[in-house]
C-alpha cells in the first residue's frame, strides 16, 4: 500500500521520468567509474612527466619558512632520506595532486549518477552546493599552502634552535611533504565551515539564531583546534584562529541572508 501510494506521488510530481532497472543503474555505475578511472590515470601520468616542477612547487613554502629563520644554505636543503625517497614521495604528491585536478570530473560522473534517483529539490541542492564546496576547499588549500605552511615551518625551524649545537637542523623531504598535506587539506576542510552553516540552516536542522547562541562555544573551539595544528607559538595560532573565526561569522550572517525565517501561526 505504501509503495503504491509512494508510486502514485511520483507520477504526480513527475519523478518518475527516466528511471531506469537494477541492470541499467549496475551499466550506467560500471561506466561512471570507467570514466574516472581512466581520467584519474591520465592525470597522474601528465604530473609524473612534471617531476622537477612539482618539486619546486611543494618546496616552496619550505624556503620561504627557512628565509624567515634565515638559517644557512645547507641547513636550508631537505634531506631525501633514503635513494627512493625522492621518487616515493614526489609519486605521492603527484597522486594527490592528481586527484585534486580529477575531482571537478570525478565529482560530475558521481552527480550524473546519482541525480537519477534525487528529487527536484535535492538536485538543486547539489547542483548549488557542490561547485562551492569545492571552490572554498581550493581556497582553504591555498591559504594554507601560501600562507599558514611557511609561518608554521618557520615556526617549527626556530624550535630546534632550544637544542643548541647538540641537534642538527636537518630535514626529511618525506616528512616535510606529509605535513605540507596535512596541513593544506586541513585548511580546505575548515573552509567549507560557512557552506556546512548555510546548509544546515537550509535543510532546517539548525535555525540561524541557534548560531549566536553557540558563538562563544565555537570561539573556543577554534582557539583549541589551532593551538592542536600548529606549532606552540601565539602568532602562527593566531593566524589559523582568525581566519576560522571569520569564517564562522560568514556562515552566520549568510543563513540569515539566504533562509526564510519560519512563519509561527
Amino acid at each position: 500500500m505504501g509503495i503504491q501510494l509512494q508510486d502514485r506521488i511520483d507520477q504526480v510530481t513527475g519523478e518518475t521520468e527516466g528511471r531506469m532497472t537494477f541492470g541499467e543503474h549496475l551499466e550506467e555505475l560500471r561506466s561512471r567509474l570507467l570514466k574516472s578511472i581512466v581520467f584519474l590515470l591520465v592525470a597522474i601520468v601528465v604530473s609524473m612527466a612534471f617531476y622537477d616542477q612539482l618539486v619546486i612547487f611543494i618546496t616552496r613554502p619550505h624556503i620561504q619558512a627557512m628565509q624567515m629563520v634565515k638559517v644557512s644554505e645547507a641547513e636550508t636543503k631537505l634531506m631525501p632520506g633514503s635513494y627512493g625517497g625522492p621518487i616515493l614521495a614526489v609519486m605521492k604528491l603527484g597522486f594527490i595532486i592528481s586527484i585534486f585536478v580529477s575531482s571537478p570530473w570525478i565529482g560530475y560522473q558521481l552527480w550524473a549518477f546519482v541525480s537519477a534517483g534525487l528529487y527536484k529539490r535535492e538536485r538543486r541542492y547539489v547542483a548549488t552546493f557542490a561547485p562551492l564546496s569545492f571552490l572554498l576547499f581550493s581556497a582553504g588549500c591555498a591559504f594554507g599552502y601560501i600562507v599558514l605552511v611557511p609561518v608554521c615551518l618557520a615556526g617549527l625551524a626556530r624550535s630546534m634552535s632550544f637544542g643548541g649545537s647538540i641537534l642538527s637542523n636537518q630535514y626529511l623531504f618525506s616528512d616535510y611533504l606529509s605535513l605540507v598535506m596535512m596541513l593544506t587539506i586541513i585548511l580546505g576542510a575548515v573552509f567549507q565551515i560557512p557552506l556546512l552553516m548555510v546548509f544546515l540552516a537550509k535543510t532546517g536542522l539548525v535555525e540561524p539564531s541557534t548560531y549566536n547562541k553557540w558563538r562563544r562555544a565555537a570561539i573556543i573551539a577554534n582557539v583549541v583546534f589551532a593551538a592542536v595544528v600548529t606549532p606552540a607559538d601565539i602568532f602562527t595560532m593566531v593566524i589559523v584562529a582568525v581566519p576560522m573565526l571569520l569564517l564562522y561569522e560568514i556562515g552566520v550572517i549568510l543563513s540569515y541572508l539566504l533562509v526564510q525565517p519560519k512563519v509561527v501561526r
